[in-house]
């Protein structure tokens, strides 16, 4: 399917690097660019990579649950909590570690979490009416994601009328002779911040041609504009700025 943003991305790493596809080849690149996203999302501690998801009785919440599986893009805990059945919230503030949360010689104190492979496991248990509240930093789609071809996407703008012959082309209703192709996902780190994926990508392309001190150059590069964009968060909490990041949930291949 087509991605002209990411293709830039990628032909731009190539065009710097000055080498053809036979050394730098289509899939080193995006192997690049995912590792430099991956540092991102490893070090940035920022509103537009916070999300908060809800758990209630609509998806697999009930009574007696003592843990939870946390989403795909999970990266790091912010904060964990319970809104009870009388509107209190109730936040997580005791983090065990795995071996204490579950020896039976242990008395966990109330409000208190462990972390198990994908789960998150909590005390006390849910009760009826529990909504519980994991506010995390999280990974965002794929830098060359496209939506999934429904009827939620067409309606909301997210796929393109095509032809047949389009790459990526579905024929929606099948057997209808409609045709459409998903639009590339807006990424924030992609779409407003690509001299921070560039600078590590090209870092990561310096390394593997052996120019292992240009490619420390901007592996440096990339670590001070990561930490100049903490920086202005921080700079933004000390001033006192509030920050609202509203997500659409959308369906994504």
């Amino acid at each position: 399917m087509a991605t002209p943003l990411f293709d830039a991305l990628v032909v731009k790493v190539r065009n710097w690097a000055n080498r053809d596809s036979d050394v730098l080849s289509d899939s080193l690149i995006t192997d690049f660019l995912d590792y430099s996203a991956d540092y991102c999302y490893r070090k940035l501690r920022i509103p537009p990579l916070e999300y908060t998801y809800q758990y209630t009785a609509i998806n697999s919440l009930t009574a007696g649950e003592t843990s939870l599986v946390v989403p795909p893009d999970f990266s790091e805990l912010i904060s964990f909590s319970v809104i009870d059945s009388n509107s209190d919230r109730y936040v997580f503030n005791k983090s065990l570690a795995q071996a204490e949360f579950n020896n039976s010689f242990t008395t966990k104190p109330n409000y208190s979490f462990s972390f198990k492979g994908n789960e998150i496991q909590f005390y006390p248990e849910a009760e009826v009416g529990n909504v519980y509240e994991l506010h995390y930093y999280r990974r965002l789609p794929d830098l060359d994601a496209t939506y999934v071809v429904n009827q939620t996407n067409i309606t909301l703008g997210n796929c393109t009328v095509a032809s047949a012959e389009d790459e990526g082309a579905v024929e929606f209703p099948a057997s209808s002779g409609t045709y459409y192709t998903g639009n590339e996902v807006y990424n924030w780190l992609r779409d407003e911040n690509e001299r921070v994926l560039l600078w590590g990508a090209f870092a990561h392309a310096l390394d593997y041609l052996g120019e292992d001190e240009r490619a420390m150059k901007f592996f440096q590069k990339q670590e001070f504009a990561v930490q100049e964009l903490n920086g202005e968060d921080k700079l933004r909490k000390a001033k006192g700025a509030s920050n609202t990041v509203t997500f659409e949930v959308s369906q994504l291949l």
